[in-house]
């Protein structure tokens, strides 16, 4: 009985413990909240230290629906369940939402100039509040949905002012709405003269940048227009709407393109990146020549840009959280679907692609950071808010090189395709065509009285060269009785191969018949020498006709068939290799 009576005890006894621990620990964790929040010291500003970041000396609070004011917040603040921020939290806010930051801080001179850096460009709204020495609230307000004369200092971001009294711990309300992106700005403290020397060297890179995109579309623009060329056409959207996003994403549209416009922010920075993701697709797309490949692939890639656009466009005119969330996964697909159709096209073996390939890399690195950003993965740092900017300025050249090397390509192509329509393929000489054209002209100024010759020459033994070495050696023939007729005239006159062993040389430079014939002499001088690429150490006979235009000739055409037939008149055996036409 004595040991049941003690195990009762003890049970009882112990339960008790355990309900006092509970309830002391249930004490302590439910007064645990404000009492940390309340134990942050004011900051203690110093002109030794002129910044001071805030994370860690300050709290902050989540206004489901947004509903609470700066009376509520301070009234309250000691319930309120405020959280320390800590550097690199990343904070969801929906719609209608706001994050209340508090914080206190001690001015050291009332001359100091002190303002709050709220440094993430593109916040859609900031206001600050505190209580001046007559008790009073002072609010400032700054953002994206304002303009910019109505922020307390026009910038790329919200730059609030301190209260000036000093040796006073001043406490000070900052109210954030920020829908859509996840908001990781870095929030601190700095004064006046170190804010202006970090927004001029900002402002001096964003110049640069800005100024080669300037240059890259003037100079892509006059490709597109001289040359007629799809790619920089594409190129000149690409560059200029990459330029627009960036310009939203980091302010300085919204401070010195569209100030007293706030309601383009917000389009331009969520439309522009995804009308450029849509652009660089098509970009690739015109390079690649998907359909080559596969059909699937080219309309894989049509795909790409038109549900770009649509979602773009949609998202513009109703934007919400779903639509650029879809729109983040469209642009890091683009950049997968970009990067996979220039591998594939390296791989086929097309030079030009490793250049533009080169670019979109360098483009898809610098992109990561802010899609990461975006999505909540890291927090608002340099390389997620000028990681987008520092790819495109370096993919600039790249691609434009890339592209650049692909039209002089495409330049030499057409214009090799251009001389085959007025060239002799065999022989490089001109063609028929070209010389009847010219013989044209030549006839019209010979009737003026400007001397001007014609020439027509035919390889006489090229039938007996067929027959006893082929077809390869006739043409090796033919090639070179071109490269000799070309050596014996000057170097205005033309040379022409009409026919499939003849050719006419036209001496369009002033000349006499002396002249002329003086010329066909020689060229049958130089066809008699032993050459050792004839095969079988053959010689080039020529049969030539020379004759002083007009001759009485109507047109060029029927000039060309006198003389040819001239050619036929000659016997195999004709011992005298050139004669002179008269009127």
């Amino acid at each position: 009985m004595f040991r049941n009576f003690a195990c009762f005890c003890w049970s009882r006894w112990l339960r008790a413990g355990a309900f006092v621990a509970w309830a002391c620990m249930a004490v302590v964790l439910l007064g645990a909240g404000p009492a940390r929040a309340a134990e942050l010291p004011a900051v203690q500003l110093s002109d030794a230290s002129p910044q001071v970041a805030l994370a860690g000396r300050s709290q902050f609070l989540i206004d489901l629906g947004g509903r609470l004011t700066a009376d509520d917040i301070e009234a309250r603040q000691d319930s309120l369940p405020f959280e320390v921020r800590q550097a690199g939290v990343a904070v969801e806010l929906e719609k209608g939402d706001a994050m209340w930051v508090r914080f206190a801080a001690v001015v050291p001179d009332h001359r100091a100039l002190w303002r709050l850096d709220v440094d993430l460009p593109g916040v859609d709204s900031a206001e600050l509040y505190y209580r001046d020495a007559q008790g009073q609230w002072v609010v400032q307000y700054a953002g994206d949905q304002l303009a910019q004369s109505r922020w307390p200092q026009p910038g790329r971001s919200p730059l609030m002012a301190l209260d000036t009294q000093t040796g006073v711990a001043i406490t000070y309300f900052l109210r954030i709405r920020h829908d859509r992106v996840p908001f990781s700005g870095q929030l601190s403290l700095k004064t006046q003269t170190l804010s202006g020397q970090q927004e001029q060297r900002a402002q001096f890179f964003l110049g640069a940048y800005f100024g080669l995109a300037s240059l890259a579309i003037l100079v892509a623009l006059i490709n597109a227009i001289g040359y007629r060329d799809r790619s920089f056409a594409a190129y000149v959207v690409y560059i200029l709407a990459m330029a627009l996003g960036q310009a939203g994403i980091t302010g300085i549209g919204g401070m010195l393109l569209w100030p007293e416009m706030p309601g383009l922010n917000n389009p331009v920075t969520f439309l522009m990146p995804m009308v450029a993701g849509a652009m660089g697709v098509w970009v690739v797309r015109i390079v690649v020549a998907p359909r080559q490949y596969a059909r699937w692939l080219d309309a894989l890639a049509v795909g790409a840009i038109a549900l770009l656009m649509v979602v773009a466009g949609f998202d513009a005119m109703v934007p919400s959280a779903i639509g650029f969330n879809i729109s983040m996964y469209l642009l890091a697909l683009a950049m997968a679907l970009v990067m996979g159709l220039l591998v594939m096209a390296i791989a086929r073996g097309d030079r030009n692609s490793r250049w533009v390939a080169a670019g979109f890399g360098l483009i898809v690195l610098g992109g990561m950071f802010p899609l990461m950003r975006n999505f909540g993965w890291i927090s608002s740092g340099f390389l997620s808010e000028y990681g987008l900017m520092l790819g495109s300025a370096l993919e600039m050249p790249v691609l434009f090189y890339g592209l650049s090397r692909r039209l002089n390509e495409h330049n030499e192509s057409r214009a090799r395709a251009r001389a085959l329509a007025v060239t002799d393929p065999l022989t490089g000489t001109d063609s028929q065509r070209r010389m009847l054209r010219r013989l044209d002209d030549a006839l019209v100024r010979a009737r003026a009285g400007n001397p001007v010759a014609l020439i027509v020459a035919e390889l006489a033994n090229h039938a007996d060269l067929l027959g006893d070495y082929g077809r390869e050696g006739a043409d090796r023939a033919l090639v070179l009785a071109a490269a000799m007729l070309k050596a014996v005239v000057r170097d205005n006159d033309f040379v022409a191969r009409v026919g499939d062993r003849h050719f006419a040389l036209l001496l369009e430079s002033p000349c006499t018949a002396e002249e002329a014939n003086a010329i066909a002499t020689h060229a049958v001088a130089r066809g008699l020498r032993s050459r050792p690429a004839m095969p079988g150490g053959e010689t080039l006979k020529f049969h030539l006709v020379v004759g002083m235009l007009p001759l009485g000739a109507p047109d060029a055409q029927t000039l060309m068939q006198r003389f040819m037939q001239e050619l036929l008149d000659y016997g195999p055996d004709a011992r005298k290799t050139i004669r002179m036409l008269r009127t």
